[in-house]
């Protein structure tokens, strides 16, 4: 039997990216799949315990729930990013309790759809832990940025990371479509680099009450953590 010839695909690449869960694999080796998941008969525990990104929207919606509850409380004081007060006394849950909190129904709405829509696939690709490991390096890095722009002000939300997850996706999916508002196509690639100029301009000129510093916190972590997991696997590679 005459064994097919075997064509290289236009676009694939060549060598293994790091970026990516795969990798050129010498034949003859073993090789563990980075990501398994497993389903149930019951379409709830399948959506809760199916993936992180299903998980932080749940976890996010009950906290939002909660948050509704005690709105007369201090409970935003105590688990809302506030820098001094994490200075001050303490308080350095806040750092990631922060991220679970939202000021609105709309606000949550938003950041659920962004971390489902583009953290789904990132998840697909990486798996569960990469992904969480990186969600939660966004969400610090939105802190970080905080403690610089909004030290005496309560920062609340996950945008921080869902801004982190849009630039990943971006990153391993440049030329992917986008419908904005359902509308008009934009490629991934070009609506980051947009999005990054509108949060820029917004965060040093405007007062509209919104964190853009924050946001962009999460996406200037996203970038040193996907380059310096770069950098860490080319070393061990090299060795």
């Amino acid at each position: 039997m005459v064994e097919p010839k075997k064509l290289p695909l236009e676009g694939c690449p060549k060598k293994g990216d790091p970026l990516l869960s795969y990798g050129v694999v010498p034949e003859k080796r073993k090789v563990a799949m980075p990501y398994n998941r497993r389903f149930s008969s019951n379409p709830v525990l399948d959506f809760l315990t199916g993936s992180v990104v299903n998980q932080i929207i749940v976890a996010n919606v009950i906290i939002y729930v909660i948050q509704v509850i005690l709105v007369r409380s201090s409970f935003i004081d105590i688990f809302g990013l506030t820098p001094h007060v994490v200075l001050s006394r303490g308080y350095v849950w806040q750092l990631v309790t922060y991220m679970f909190l939202h000021g609105s129904p709309w606000h949550l709405l938003l950041n659920m759809f962004i971390i489902w829509m583009f953290g789904t696939p990132l998840e697909g690709v990486w798996g569960s832990n990469r992904f969480l490991n990186y969600y939660v390096v966004c969400g610090l890095g939105g802190a970080l940025l905080s403690f610089l722009f909004s030290f005496n002000t309560t920062v609340i939300g996950a945008s921080g990371a869902g801004y982190g997850i849009l630039l990943a996706y971006a990153i391993l999916f440049p030329y992917s479509e986008i419908y904005v508002w359902g509308l008009f196509p934009v490629r991934a690639r070009t609506l980051v680099i947009f999005m990054v100029v509108i949060e820029l301009v917004s965060g040093i000129t405007g007062r509209d009450g919104v964190a853009h510093f924050a946001h962009l916190g999460g996406m200037g972590a996203g970038f040193i953590y996907l380059k310096s997991d770069r950098w860490m696997r080319r070393l061990f590679r090299r060795r």
